[in-house]
């Protein structure tokens, strides 16, 4: 089957998939060195209580989602370095909280039922030139900030104390990558939903970490894993007629597991 003969629907979710894979799985290797992983949760489960406002007053639920995403980014940030708590402190307080607000709010929005159901678990059908656009737009973006600051960014994940007595702006860096995370969270909801888009995020840099040590490489395995997770999965769930969402996400673990075969056996 060529290219041109794909449904449109499916075409835009490859081409979804496909950047979806180069953001999440760049900013995977910086969620699994901080250990972050459970912060994409509170970010998704955040801007679910965006997507409910959004059908509640009856607008696209995108700008307040995106809001709801970023404004969690930045309590958690600053829960974590104006008070000292771990991140994953305010992170269950917002998680809980802000899923909360979401039910009560769809709860106030009658006839939402099937929206509430797509943006838990992603819908295909839902991605546009715009989202298209927009993941483009921000991948770059991300590509670009982390190209600039990369030894920063690795040595202020290592020792941020030392690289700040090194002159290097930890602080931006921190929210930086915090306020891309959030972007890219809200951009991956609509094809595998606010439940799964952890998966995506975590597992690139996990697979990737236990075949190798280097952080050049760790970056570049984990774009490969990314990828074919992405895509493995997204043709998994057109062949199958399986959700595209839970299908990458079973796919991912089915990757991570694999990873945990030793690659050698050793002598006895």
């Amino acid at each position: 089957m060529t290219t041109t003969s794909l449904p449109p629907f499916l075409l835009h979710a490859l081409m979804a998939a496909l950047l979806l894979a180069l953001l999440l799985s760049l900013l995977s290797f910086f969620v699994v060195v901080h250990n972050w992983a459970f912060l994409g949760v509170g970010i998704s489960h955040a801007a679910f209580g965006g997507v409910a406002l959004g059908f509640l007053l009856g607008i696209s639920p995108d700008l307040p989602a995106l809001a709801f995403a970023v404004a969690a980014a930045l309590i958690i940030g600053v829960v974590k370095r104006r008070w000292g708590f771990h991140e994953d402190i305010a992170i269950g307080i917002l998680f809980s909280t802000a899923m909360g607000v979401g039910v009560i709010l769809f709860s106030l929005s009658r006839g939402y039922t099937s929206d509430a159901f797509s943006y838990l678990f992603g819908n295909i059908l839902t991605i546009t030139g715009r989202d298209l656009g927009l993941m483009a737009g921000i991948t770059l973006l991300s590509y670009l900030f982390i190209g600039l600051f990369l030894k920063g960014l690795i040595l202020m994940a290592i020792n941020e104390e030392l690289a700040y007595v090194r002159g290097i702006p930890t602080a931006f860096l921190y929210y930086s990558l915090l306020l891309l995370l959030a972007l890219a969270v809200v951009l991956a909801i609509k094809l595998v939903g606010v439940i799964l888009v952890t998966a995506l995020v975590v597992v690139p840099s996990s697979v990737a970490t236990r075949l190798s040590s280097s952080y050049k490489k760790i970056i570049l395995l984990s774009l490969a894993v990314g990828l074919v997770v992405n895509l493995v999965g997204l043709i998994l769930s057109y062949i199958l007629d399986l959700p595209p969402g839970a299908t990458m996400a079973v796919t991912a673990g089915a990757v991570f597991s694999l990873s945990l075969i030793p690659l050698r056996t050793s002598k006895a």
